[in-house]
């Protein structure tokens, strides 16, 4: 084995999960200070609504790897079994309530919640989502079965955001600085 290839195994595996969420446009500057601070190889998996809100080949000038889509023709390169046992390590950055929920619940309609239901390592959710949407009973319900299963729901941080829609300024349960993202992917990182 060369010299190369040895280190390059010796690297943290990150996946890093997409959901679409208008937060998704934050995504470059969470890849950017990861591999920054990280030396590891990363990998981004997108959901198909991910892509509507940014597209792929953005997201390709900040990591190693990009899967997206469900073309079945992908599935000999990009099969989720395949994907588990390429990578160490997968943040869902962010998280909707509704990958919440599916992954909550045992369900796999898609790619991303494939590999989350199929992963042998530590998986942490980033929820992103609107207030009332977050404290629904029903989303309670969901973190605390996932919490059960043995998965790592961060608690988000609240933002204030002009709502061009409603015409004011409203919080909403928003993504952590980068600074604490690093902090907690080294923190579950395989040693």
């Amino acid at each position: 084995m060369k010299n190369d290839e040895m280190i390059q195994q010796t690297k943290p595996r990150i996946l890093i999960g997409a959901t679409g969420s208008v937060d998704i446009t934050h995504l470059p500057r969470y890849l950017q200070t990861i591999k920054a601070t990280i030396d590891c190889t990363l990998t981004v998996l997108m959901t198909n609504s991910a892509t509507s809100f940014l597209p792929a080949a953005t997201v390709a000038l900040y990591a190693d790897r990009v899967i997206s889509g469900e073309k079945p023709q992908d599935w000999p390169t990009d099969k989720p079994s395949r994907i588990v046992a390429d990578h160490d390590l997968m943040a869902v950055l962010p998280a909707t309530a509704n990958t919440l929920s599916t992954v909550a619940h045992g369900g796999a309609p898609n790619r991303l919640t494939t590999v989350i239901l199929a992963s042998t390592f530590p998986v942490l959710f980033f929820p992103v989502m609107g207030s009332v949407m977050w404290d629904k009973n029903a989303t309670r319900r969901n973190i605390i079965q996932l919490r059960d299963d043995g998965y790592h729901v961060i608690e988000p941080v609240w933002h204030e955001n002009f709502d061009a829609s409603l015409q004011r300024m409203v919080g909403h349960p928003s993504l952590p600085d980068t600074e604490t993202v690093i902090s907690l992917l080294k923190e579950y990182l395989p040693t």
